[in-house]
């Protein structure tokens, strides 16, 4: 809006800028950590039983604690090899429950104390008060917050001895049978902590609490014993690898990885009809995948089964969507079924096919060839159980399976120490062992395999990378380890050269389209990154660990409701414990899909100041010399949705000078209004430019173009930390047509905020200190300067249970003193805003 040449300015943060930030929309770029998940297989800190509260990060009006205890990433237990332990809801300083009805009813009906006689005796002992009575639910809270503190301790003892005193007290607090069930888990007494649910249950009715706490009870429980089942099955101690699996699958009996775990090792300890029995069961459970009918073949070739066992690996090998790994793996597993069966020739005929130069593939062909030259097809080789890999069942619903490498192959002993000291994370000592195997026998693609895998977690990736290319050479078109190569190499900083094998590896195939999405969003495929998320997503093969990445992937399409679906279904997934999420992280989706689903808003400010000037966003103001108050209005809409944070606004605003010391124009004749539109063309920068109409009594007819950026660091709630660092930086120009009037304004704000209120806070309090520049081509004096301390409060408020807070009220106060130019911009600043 026009203003006189002779006024004066403020400097305050760019009101275009403020504008496009007050409608959570100025510089969104997703951060890489709320864009990639955690990789599968992660183990985060411990989790808890939950009530059932309206959110992990905070209390439910049942439980003691104003928030529970943060997990540290995204991640879901993995099904190996760590052992998860259950934390319970921290009890805090919240005001003692005030006593039951019961309780009261009890202290009313007390007996009064008995009535002194009227005539003292001589000598009367004074005796202190007695302590008064303390209301039983008053002692329950206080046995429960005691509970709640050793367990955060992890004295469990303690903890079940002041929960068993809190339900005794309080029977009807759920959270304090929850808490009794956690106590009684972290102690190992689980048949405990269920009839502890149970007795809840039976004096409470059953109700979702309870349901939940069984449920997250029996996650617990089956994830710790298939923990132990792996560290079992590491140190060969099968009894217990296969008690701790029966556990595990009779916890958690749709996990599929805790029944091939088992299946191994039955077949391990030599129990072939446990074995073929169960694998029959997981056979049920992936009727798609060739890993439990390979285990079973094996199972019934034990048995002396051969005409089933053939039948189970021929099913195996004709099993659609196999990768070319995959596809080497079943046939030298049923080639080394053949030779125990001493069939020599099939054993040939099914390796026919696989490159010659494997060394696992020429062991056999060897062993083959000669029972066929000494004419005895019963010299059969000694037949070893396949190995199974289920780090990635989470992801992958199924385990990976490998042929066992036969004991007479050459660097077998060092690829077996190998294998035990990968598995037990010493990966120096793995690679030294998978070196020596590989320089023993070069062209066995499993130990160059081995080899990759230890030099990745020595970080020796020009190892690693070497030992990829290698087994690349023995099969091309394998997709998997091409995608492994791509990741090898993307650590290495040869970002051309990684890309080159994801475009391979999607070229290749036999991908699915989890995979298939990630190389794609690597690659920058933006389209065919939604697309396959889309796909994992209709097949239900989306783990929660992915909805993150999918929903930015959708945000990056275009697809915004399909997007903020996949973050609300990730927000679930951490209420119910599925998914590992801390409280800033949880924010932080809140606040995109806040972002995400706006569509217009409004804005209001009123500011007192020293004097007129350049006002940001609204151009040049009219207005006197002297103190002035003035008033601004906007709505604005924007038609297309958010664009990837590209997006366009159209927009009405009007400002006017309520009241001038200075005698400038005042109320009506004040009055600058404008329609227009504004872009923010980049995703990641907050760069907006402008352009409108202007209209209104004493402002001519005329054009303005402005451009403003801003950088800001800190301006968000946080849910982390009840302080942080803040700094926010603006600049804006603006270009009158005519006639023509160019404007520049410049600052920076530097401080800290304070969230006050507890974790639950909504106000921030942030001092700073403030520098600020203005640019009038209009005015004899052109340029302004000034710096000086202010503070400023922010009340953040309209947040939901998928929303951060969208709208806030803000007041900021401003001492400027001058410091080189015109004086215009020095002085007293108090600023109103409400941002809708």
């Amino acid at each position: 809006m026009k203003k006189q040449n002779n006024s004066g300015h403020n400097n305050e943060p760019s009101l275009i800028l403020t504008l496009m930030a007050a409608s959570a929309a100025i510089g969104f770029a997703p951060s890489a950590s709320a864009q990639t998940a955690v990789p599968p297989g992660t183990l985060g800190p411990p989790g808890m039983l939950s009530p059932a509260s309206p959110s992990a990060p905070k209390a439910s009006a049942t439980m003691l604690a104003p928030a529970a205890p943060r997990a540290s990433s995204s991640t879901p237990v993995a099904p190996r090899p760590a052992t998860p332990v259950t934390v319970a809801p921290r009890a805090g300083a919240s005001a003692p429950v005030a006593p039951s009805a019961p309780a009261a009813a009890a202290a009313a009906a007390s007996p009064a104390p008995a009535t002194r006689p009227a005539t003292r005796p001589a000598a009367t002992v004074r005796r202190a008060p007695a302590p008064a009575p303390v209301a039983p639910a008053q002692a329950a809270f206080r046995a429960a917050d005691a509970g709640y503190k050793a367990y955060e301790s992890r004295d469990f003892t303690a903890a079940v001895g002041h929960a068993e005193e809190a339900v005794r007290l309080a029977p009807a607090r759920r959270d304090y049978w929850v808490l009794l069930a956690n106590a009684l888990i972290g102690a190992g007494r689980h048949a405990d902590a269920e009839q502890a649910l149970q007795r809840g249950e039976a004096i409470n009715g059953p109700d979702a609490v309870f349901t939940q706490a069984r449920e997250s009870m029996r996650r617990a429980q089956a994830q710790a014993a298939g923990a132990e089942m792996y560290k079992a099955l590491a140190a060969n101690d099968l009894p217990r690898a296969i008690a701790q699996g029966r556990a595990a699958t009779a916890f958690a009996p749709d996990h599929a990885g805790y029944r091939l775990a088992l299946v191994h090792a039955m077949l391990r300890a030599g129990q072939f009809a446990d074995a073929e029995r169960v694998a029959g069961e997981a056979i049920a459970m992936l009727p798609d995948s060739a890993v439990p009918l390979a285990l079973r073949a094996y199972a019934r070739q034990r048995l002396d089964r051969f005409p089933d066992a053939r039948a189970d690996i021929d099913r195996a090998l004709q099993q659609r969507g196999l990768a070319a790994a995959d596809q080497r793996e079943l046939r030298l597993i049923a080639a080394d079924a053949a030779l125990a069966m001493g069939e020599p020739q099939r054993a040939l005929d099914l390796m026919a096919n696989l490159p010659a130069k494997d060394a696992a593939v020429a062991t056999r062909t060897a062993v083959a060839r000669q029972s066929l030259a000494a004419g005895n097809a019963r010299a059969a080789i000694a037949l070893t159980p396949p190995a199974i890999d289920c780090s990635n069942v989470e992801r992958t619903q199924t385990c990976s399976i490998a042929a066992g490498a036969p004991p007479t192959a050459p660097g077998y002993e060092a690829a077996a120490a190998g294998y035990k000291a990968l598995e037990a994370r010493d990966h120096a000592a793995a690679l030294e062992s998978a070196t020596l195997a590989v320089a023993a026998s070069p062209g066995n693609r499993d130990y160059l395999l081995l080899q990759m895998q230890a030099a990745m977690g020595a970080q020796r990736y020009d190892v690693a990378e070497s030992a990829a290319t290698a087994a690349l050479a023995l099969a091309p078109q394998d997709a998997t380890l091409l995608t492994q190569r791509a990741e090898i190499r993307r650590r290495m900083g040869n970002v051309a050269l990684a890309n080159e094998d994801a475009r391979a590896a999607l070229q290749a195939g036999n991908l699915p389209p989890l995979e298939r999405a990630y190389l794609a969003n690597q690659l920058g495929e933006t389209r065919l990154a939604y697309e396959q998320f889309a796909a994992a997503n209709a097949a239900n093969a989306l783990p929660v660990t992915s909805l993150q990445d999918a929903g930015y992937a959708a945000i990056r399409a275009r697809k915004d409701a399909e997007a903020v679906e996949y973050f609300k279904r990730a927000l679930d997934a951490a209420e119910s414990m599925q998914l590992k999420m801390d409280r800033q992280m949880a924010f932080d989706t809140r606040r995109t899909i806040s972002e995400v689903e706006r569509k217009w808003g409004v804005l209001a400010s009123l500011t007192w100041r020293s004097g007129g000037g350049a006002e940001p966003g609204f151009g040049i103001t009219n207005a006197g010399s002297q103190r002035t108050l003035q008033a601004g209005a906007e709505v604005y809409w924007r038609p297309w949705g958010f664009m990837n944070g590209r997006f366009v606004e159209l927009f009405a605003r009007g400002f006017q000078t309520l009241s001038s010391e200075g005698g400038g124009a005042q109320g009506g004749d004040s009055f600058a209004g404008a329609l227009g539109g504004r872009w923010k063309p980049f995703t990641q920068h907050n760069v907006v430019l402008s352009f409108s109409r202007l209209f209104g009594k004493g402002v001519d007819a005329d054009w303005l173009a402005q451009a403003a950026y801003s950088l800001d660091n800190g301006t968000d709630l946080r849910v982390d930390v009840p302080s942080w660092w803040t700094t926010r930086i603006a600049a804006e120009v603006g270009r009158y047509f005519s006639p023509t009037q160019t404007y520049g304004l410049g600052s920076a704000m530097f401080g800290r905020s304070y969230r006050m209120g507890g974790e639950q806070g909504q106000n921030v309090l942030f001092p700073h200190v403030f520098a600020a520049a203005e640019y009038n081509s209009a005015l004899a004096e052109k340029s302004a300067v000034a710096v000086g301390p202010g503070v400023s409060w922010r009340h953040w408020f309209n947040g939901d249970k998928y929303h951060a807070p969208r709208s806030y009220f803000d007041l900021t106060l401003q001492y400027r003193m001058h410091v080189g130019g015109d004086d215009r911009i020095k002085g007293g600043y108090i600023n109103g805003l409400i941002s809708y």
